[in-house]
């Protein structure tokens, strides 16, 4: 587990941040006066996510703190179903999942997502929403693999899944055996051209890698933004100027958002 000693002024900023790398719980405890910790698991090899989180925020103290396996997991039995829309549910694997016409079973390992954050409710939502059946998609910063089995499992796509996290390939396997489907991982995608892709992770990266991200999708192809807060919109979509924009929702402060390259 990583201890986070943040100022109580910077204290939501940080959660919003470990929120969107994917954590799958974070709890706040109190410290001096004036700050709190927020302590959280990234795995076992998290250097690239905490130099990451140090260099955003400079005045951070980080720490580790070893705790019995037993009393880490304790979240898993406070996990619930969540719906994406009418008919599609993200369920913990380990939870009895309500009926519905499609049941998405999650294990997010330890460091990944269970798709219960919005970022992650709004992509899947819009990219069924707009992507044709058996499409080819890329997830970019997959974590789990929500996003890409989601779509192979109910619309029939071709899934390609990428993320710089050493245990994501893993947790995808996994998550795939569970679901009955197969994606294909992909960490050289500079020659993908794929109909569809899903872009999951903070604002300052969809902005840094955005033509990297245009790229990967053809002519008309189309490109589902998320990860940023209602007010970092704007900004982040001045990288994408050469795109239309086709839809975008929100959800407790978080913009998804639908382009079509043109």
């Amino acid at each position: 587990m990583l201890d986070f000693l943040v100022s109580t002024i910077e204290a939501e900023l940080l959660s919003d941040m470990l929120w969107s790398l994917g954590v799958v719980a974070v709890e706040e405890r109190e410290a001096s006066a004036g700050f709190v910790t927020l302590r959280t698991s990234m795995g076992e090899d998290h250097s690239v996510t905490r130099n990451f989180i140090e260099e955003t925020f400079p005045t951070v103290r980080v720490s580790i703190a070893h705790i019995d396996r037993s009393v880490a997991d304790t979240w898993r039995n406070h996990a619930v179903p969540t719906w994406v829309n009418r008919a599609v549910v993200l369920c913990p694997a380990w939870v009895t999942s309500p009926t519905a016409m499609h049941v998405i079973s999650i294990e997010p390992g330890e460091t990944f997502g269970l798709g219960n954050h919005p970022t992650t409710v709004l992509a899947l939502r819009l990219g069924l929403k707009h992507c044709a059946p058996h499409s080819r998609v890329f997830d970019l910063g997959c974590g789990s693999g929500v996003l890409a089995i989601g779509m192979t499992k109910i619309l029939g796509c071709k899934s390609f899944v990428y993320d710089i996290a050493h245990n994501a390939k893993e947790v995808v396997r996994v998550n795939e055996e569970l679901n009955q489907v197969h994606t294909t991982w992909c960490s050289d995608f500079n020659t993908l051209k794929v109909d569809l892709v899903f872009v999951n992770i903070l604002a300052p990266v969809l902005v840094a890698e955005s033509d990297s991200i245009k790229n990967s999708v053809c002519d008309s192809g189309l490109i589902v933004l998320s990860g940023m807060r209602d007010n970092q919109v704007d900004d982040v979509l001045l990288s994408y100027n050469d795109c239309n924009e086709l839809e975008r929702e929100s959800q407790d402060g978080w913009t998804a958002v639908v382009l079509r390259r043109l």
